[in-house]
């Protein structure tokens, strides 16, 4: 990927939520810009595959309260200063407490100015995150933020625009910080998301957020390769997957990718022409019904894609999609936008999704069999020790704030 083997550094900053095309240009231009799919539409399960290299159904991490086997090798090494900094999110928790790094294994928070080369650090940034066109630490519920602007859709696109452009202001922030040490050619940075957002396009049935529908508007995010001595304002043409990013910067910074991934080392090779790429989901919550609680699956789907498109399946009964998706539409914080702003069209492309169990996008010059042939077979738990961890009380509150609890 480029001319300098002297990589000591590492930043991985991820923009909660930026979809490929909302990508600001003063991102773009700093670097090689690529088209990636997420590999997952569900932060839970798609931090841990940026971290690990792994996709989801591979490290087996669904929800906030699923974690890893154990540290992942991206800040399992003790040559390396470490740095998860997830400040923008998880404005109500201690360190300790915070989801992402519960996940990786780390207890500590510490930002980029904290550490000294060689190090690695990886921020969680906020993005353009529901509810849109909050400052930092001031955002109220997602759901009453969509009860304002339920019928204000222009108006809720330009405020996720405006939340692109206040995340990749503190990206750049950064990006000149490594310029100001004298250290950024040999630091690789690296700018992504974990995954995209529905803003209530007819196709996805009105849908505001992610998570569900698996659609490309859920699926495509960028991956921007800057510093190290990188071109800039350059686009790489293959399409990648986040779980790339893990082996990639490992490879830049030690000179070898660890085994056992599923991503591609981009820094010494070259994604071969008839590759597809993952992505996976599997939503699923504890419900109380009649005094008796009950795991409901949200929306669990599979899919493989290439540049011309990909195909999308959907795992679990239908009549148990159809329920689940009926409750997560009308009931939880993103509801309000969704009714609010809800055709006839829009309800039948949801019921449509609903319904049915394989979908296409794009014009795919794949077949559906080929397709199959990539995803998993089944979609099971973490089994490991340690894998589930009770949420608390405050976890859930910031957890509902962001809309993903009722």
């Amino acid at each position: 990927m480029a001319d300098s083997t002297e990589v000591d550094n590492i930043l991985i900053f991820v923009s909660d939520a930026m979809r490929y095309d909302f990508l600001p240009d003063q991102v773009r231009d700093l670097g090689v810009t690529a088209k990636a799919i997420s590999a997952s539409t569900f932060t839970a399960s798609s931090i841990p595959s940026l971290t690990s290299g792994t996709y989801p159904a591979t490290h087996g991490v669904w929800m906030f309260d699923d974690r890893l086997p154990q540290r992942p090798p991206l800040f399992d090494d003790g040559r390396y200063d470490v740095g998860f900094d997830a400040e923008t999110v998880w404005i109500e928790l201690d360190a300790a407490a915070k989801p992402p790094l519960q996940i990786n294994h780390i207890d500590t928070e510490r930002s980029l100015e904290q550490l000294e080369p060689p190090f690695v650090s990886f921020v969680h940034d906020v993005g353009p995150h529901a509810p849109y066109g909050f400052e930092n630490g001031a955002f109220e519920s997602t759901k009453e933020f969509f009860q304002t602007y339920e019928k204000r859709r222009p108006q809720l696109i330009e405020l996720y625009r405006q939340d692109c452009h206040n995340s990749a202001q503190r990206f750049v922030e950064l990006y000149e910080q490594l310029a100001e040490r004298g250290i950024l050619d040999e630091t690789l940075v690296v700018f992504t998301s974990d995954h995209g957002q529905s803003l209530g396009e007819w196709g996805n049935g009105g849908r505001f957020g992610h998570g569900h529908p698996m659609s490309p508007e859920n699926v495509e995010v960028p991956i921007v390769f800057a510093g190290a001595g990188l071109p800039k304002g350059v686009t790489y043409e293959q399409l990648l997957s986040g779980v790339d990013i893990a082996p990639t910067v490992i490879s830049a910074q030690r000179g070898e990718a660890p085994t056992g991934v599923d991503g591609v080392d981009l820094w010494r090779t070259v994604p071969g022409p008839d590759r597809k790429v993952r992505s996976d989901v599997w939503q699923h919550l504890d419900v109380d019904v009649l005094g008796r609680e009950i795991e409901l699956s949200v929306y669990a789907a599979t899919s493989a894609w290439n540049q011309s498109g990909g195909y999308v399946f959907h795992r679990k009964s239908t009549l148990q999609r159809l329920c689940a998706l009926a409750y997560d539409n009308l009931l939880r914080g993103y509801a309000p936008a969704w009714v609010g702003n809800l055709t006839p069209t829009k309800a039948m492309n949801m019921l449509t999704i609903a319904l049915t169990s394989d979908l296409s996008y794009g014009t795919p010059d794949f077949t559906e069999d080929e397709a199959r042939g990539v995803v998993p077979a089944r979609l099971v738990k973490a089994t490991h020790e340690g894998a589930d961890t009770d949420l608390s009380d405050e976890q859930k509150t910031q957890l509902r704030d962001l809309g993903y609890l009722q």
